[in-house]
């Protein structure tokens, strides 16, 4: 939309000015959560920041635009009981996707960028050094993202039969491949295979978002340390705290054993996937 002779850089100059901007924000502030909110203002600046480099606009006015409070939205949760439904319900990949999401508190891009170089032989260590978006492999969200995630005993064992027996044994395999050896996308692992499996037991409401906060809050009522906590979810809990404290990988072992055995008190039988 931004091609020369087509749209003039005058049009944008008066018609989308800082207001029209911030109120096409408020619009969709009133709609979407905070998270896509911001990324629109990012997009946004993105954009007139080309464009004025290019010369198709005269003034770039977006560093000013705010992202305004968004839809306040249900900040659902899981409870003990129902992580362990869901586990039942789902067969191995996609349980093991949600052993890493709830119990180790990654996020999707980053368990479906997942390599097999990415794994210790033993489970134990899983390194996120990338993330899945949009259907290709780009950096962490953001730089604390960037780290080592300890894998608890039984979560690690779950790894090692996943890798020995549905992985190709390249060091680039996927861990959770597609048919074409590619990643597989969040929105069609939830919509096609995770969600129906949860609506049978009444949770077709979880969400990776979900899952996020269920590893943060029943990490709270298993007394994991909260900064060993934030760091294994790659996000810090204070400038101060997350500047001048690093928790060690030891630590965070050692709290990621805790949760699994706070949820997991009952062994939850596997069930394969039916072909």
């Amino acid at each position: 939309m931004f091609r020369r002779g087509r749209v003039q850089g005058p049009f944008f100059n008066k018609f989308l000015d800082l207001t029209a901007l911030q109120r096409f924000l408020q619009i969709k502030a009133e709609r979407y959560s905070a998270s896509i909110v911001r990324h629109l203002r990012f997009d946004l600046q993105s954009i007139f920041r080309m464009a004025l480099a290019k010369g198709i606009v005269t003034v770039n006015r977006t560093p000013a635009l705010y992202a305004p409070k968004a839809r306040q939205r249900n900040k659902a949760e899981m409870d003990r009981n129902q992580v362990l439904q869901a586990l039942e319900a789902l067969s191995l990949r996609e349980r093991l996707i949600l052993y890493l999401a709830i119990l180790l508190g990654m996020r999707p891009g980053e368990i479906l960028a997942l390599q097999r170089r990415h794994v210790a032989a033993d489970g134990t260590k899983i390194e996120v050094e990338q993330r899945v978006y949009a259907g290709k492999i780009d950096d962490p969200k953001t730089r604390p993202s960037q780290r080592t995630v300890a894998v608890p005993p039984e979560t690690a064992a779950l790894v090692v039969a996943w890798l020995r027996d549905a992985v190709e044994g390249t060091p680039e395999a996927y861990v959770f491949a597609s048919e074409a050896g590619t990643p597989l996308w969040t929105g069609n692992i939830m919509r096609r295979i995770i969600r129906p499996a949860l609506r049978k037991v009444g949770l077709e409401w979880f969400n990776f978002q979900v899952s996020r906060r269920t590893h943060a809050s029943l990490g709270h009522d298993a007394s994991v340390d909260p900064k060993v906590a934030a760091d294994q979810r790659g996000h810090g809990i204070g400038v101060a705290l997350d500047v001048y404290t690093k928790s060690s990988l030891d630590a965070r072992a050692a709290a990621a054993k805790q949760l699994e055995e706070s949820v997991l008190t009952k062994v939850v039988p596997i069930r394969k996937r039916s072909t």
